[in-house]
């Protein structure tokens, strides 16, 4: 009796095991002969790589969510060389294997889950948007600027290796710095690299609206870095072309941010995000750090919580100049979690707004036609309180409690 009772954890971890493992995404390279004569190559010369599922249920076989995985940016040669050292920078040393929730989550709550499930990896450090065709030095290392050619050779891996020819349904998202290449390539990838047998094709960014903002000391810290970024990796005829022909000559950087691009989006798009996401208050915003960086923003002050509720208004405020949000087809979920894409973990189905979970919203928003009322499909932040709980969402500590255990 007592060996029967011992082992039932253990029989529970190995089940668990057992699912995660069938559930498991598998590694895909891209043989070393087409990435080197292509040029689509790693900052480390690396070949580029996919993370891979097959559909689970028969009637999703021609259905497919891509997920750009995200990672930030090297904001210079040296920083890149180091980067080029590491897995955001080479696939050298990656697992065979991948397990990742949000989109890709294979739980049945999950409404992709039954899909073909993809992430690419990140290795680029620029958002899958560089392209210079010499090779770089920095502190020693030979680095390549390819991500664009990534971004194409990894679509072209999708359709001779794995079926993406026959494709019929297609959600492209992506968090943080893949939100970003959402933002940025969503449209690109509808005209140049999807199949004709394309029936439905929508975009879900996911904590991948960075603002173009000055830090709480009225620097312009964050724009410059990302600006240094574009003109380092030769982005300018990478990233959205109808941001680029309406840009003012050497205005263009900017096109590297969502709130520019964003504009310019003729695909169907359903962002998630928070408005006072919590990378973006550790590194653009660069105040109140001490309240930032403590839970559900449980000791902040007033004075800081009116910055937050400030920083908030100007989210709000950005992205509704886009005209994303008016556009039929289009929704937003925006919430006033202290996170970062929440969403790739318990959040997805933990954070509601107005009892509905992001994952239900997405949902409704995937099945609805494309000429739908984007108002259908709005969902809006609480302001932080001056009283406690600051936090006017508690669902945002609930799955604040799920990312802890």
């Amino acid at each position: 009796k007592h060996s029967s009772s011992a082992m039932t954890p253990l029989l529970i971890s190995l089940l668990l095991s057992l699912v995660a493992a069938i559930n498991a995404l598998k590694l895909h390279k891209l043989s070393p002969k087409v990435a080197n004569s292509s040029g689509a190559v790693c900052l480390d010369g690396s070949p580029p790589a996919i993370y891979f599922d097959p559909a689970t249920d028969p009637k999703f076989n021609t259905s497919w969510v891509i997920f750009f995985r995200g990672g930030g940016w090297c904001y210079n040669e040296d920083d890149c060389a180091d980067r080029s050292l590491t897995d955001l920078g080479s696939t050298n040393h990656l697992d065979p294997e991948l397990t990742y929730g949000g989109p890709l989550d294979p739980d049945p709550s999950n409404p992709f889950a039954g899909f073909n499930r993809v992430l690419f990896w990140y290795c680029d450090g620029a958002s899958f948007s560089g392209d210079v065709a010499t090779p770089v030095s920095a502190k020693g290392h030979t680095m390549y600027f390819r991500g664009h050619r990534i971004l194409d050779q990894l679509f072209n891996f999708l359709t001779t290796d794995f079926g993406f020819s026959r494709a019929t349904d297609v959600l492209l998202t992506g968090c943080s710095a893949g939100g970003l290449a959402t933002f940025m390539h969503v449209d690109y990838i509808s005209s140049k690299l999807l199949p004709s047998s394309v029936s439905r094709y929508k975009a879900l960014p996911l904590s991948g609206f960075f603002l173009m903002h000055d830090t709480i000391y009225g620097k312009h810290f964050y724009p410059e870095e990302m600006k240094y970024v574009f003109e380092m990796q030769n982005c300018t005829h990478n990233v959205n072309k109808n941001c680029i022909n309406s840009s003012f000559s050497g205005e263009e950087w900017r096109c590297i941010f969502a709130n520019e691009t964003a504009a310019h989006v003729k695909t169907n798009i359903f962002i998630i995000n928070s408005a006072v996401d919590k990378w973006q208050m550790q590194n653009i915003w660069l105040g109140d750090q001490a309240c930032v960086n403590d839970g559900e923003f449980d000791n902040c002050t007033i004075d800081e919580i009116s910055d937050l509720n400030n920083w908030q208004t100007d989210f709000l405020t950005d992205l509704t100049n886009t005209g994303l949000t008016t556009l039929k087809g289009n929704g937003i979920f925006i919430e006033s979690c202290s996170e970062h894409c929440a969403m790739d973990g318990p959040g997805f189905s933990e954070i509601t707004i107005d009892g509905v979970s992001m994952n239900d919203a997405v949902k409704q928003w995937w099945n609805a036609p494309v000429d739908a009322e984007p108002s259908e499909y709005t969902y809006l932040p609480c302001s932080l309180s001056d009283g406690t709980p600051h936090q006017c969402n508690p669902t945002c500590r609930i799955q604040k409690n799920a990312q802890k255990n």
